[in-house]
């Protein structure tokens, strides 16, 4: 049997297209809406904050802690990172774990912040 391999590009390219992004724009609007906010970023990236009402929930330990935040796999969730590639894999997770509501933010959290999310200080979860 023969595995395709993919690189890390083609790997993030494919969870953006199962999970859909969204801008700046559109995760402010999200939020705006009820959106639940789950910021994927390791505990060293967001010592200085996270945007408001966000949970923190690292990538790493995304499948196993989702459910601390909701139940509901309707819910829209928004993950937002850095940069955008720890998103998407998280959302496209998320959506194989059932919850068809995931997206990923494709702008990260500098760009979340200049588009005028507020931000907060971080805390446990």
């Amino acid at each position: 049997m023969t595995q395709t391999v993919m690189s890390v590009n083609d790997l993030v390219r494919a969870a953006k297209g199962a999970a859909g992004t969204l801008t700046a724009e559109e995760v402010q609007l999200a939020q705006e809406q009820g959106a639940t906010l789950i910021d994927v970023r390791e505990p060293p990236e967001t010592k200085n904050g996270r945007i408001r009402g966000a949970h923190t929930i690292p990538r790493g330990t995304l499948e196993f802690k989702v459910g601390d935040v909701t139940k509901d796999h309707d819910t829209r969730i928004v993950t937002y990172c850095s940069a955008g590639s720890r998103a998407a894999l998280a959302a496209a997770a998320l959506k194989q774990l059932g919850y068809a509501g995931a997206t990923a933010s494709d702008a990260g959290y500098d760009d979340l912040v200049r588009q005028g999310l507020a931000v907060e200080a971080p805390n446990a979860d």
